[in-house]
């Protein structure tokens, strides 16, 4: 046995933990109530000045080799070859599963809009859910426009 065994625990850094901890959850809770205002609502309530640029309605669908056909009304339909295209599988399984877990099948389209400030967004048109898809870079953002493209406006 050792000469700390013997000694009760020190109150102050204990007191001092409950404290922090109790702070921390006012915080949180008075955030969420909306009774403080964050950094991310602020942002999110200023209403933005941007205005479309395109918008195109898409549908995509799986094929039997592991590639997605994608449809967008009045063009020629689209393909994301197997193996290809891993940012708009994972953004698509991400919003597919929300439609899932709400009981919401496959028929609504998805909105892909590129905003006059350079933003882009995909919409689920049957959740209402937007994803601003700029913030996972240009590489992922362009997988996107590439797609509300046609071929004669890639050239």
């Amino acid at each position: 046995m050792s000469a700390l065994d013997d000694k009760p625990f020190p109150k102050a850094p204990l007191i001092g933990a409950f404290m922090l901890v109790g702070a921390t959850l006012l915080t949180v809770g008075a955030a969420r109530l909306g009774l403080i205002e964050t950094p991310a609502s602020a942002a999110a309530a200023t209403p933005s000045t941007a205005s479309q640029v395109t918008s195109r309605d898409m549908r995509f669908h799986d094929l039997a080799d592991g590639g997605i056909r994608v449809e967008v009304a009045g063009h020629p339909d689209q393909a994301v070859a197997p193996g290809t295209g891993g940012f708009v599988r994972g953004v698509l399984r991400s919003m597919v599963r929300d439609r899932r877990s709400r009981g919401l099948g496959p028929e609504a389209a998805f909105r892909v809009t590129e905003w006059s400030d350079g933003a882009v967004t995909i919409e689920d048109l049957a959740t209402r859910h937007v994803l601003t898809l700029n913030a996972f870079g240009p590489t992922n953002r362009q997988a996107f426009l590439d797609l509300m493209r046609t071929p004669e406006t890639q050239a």
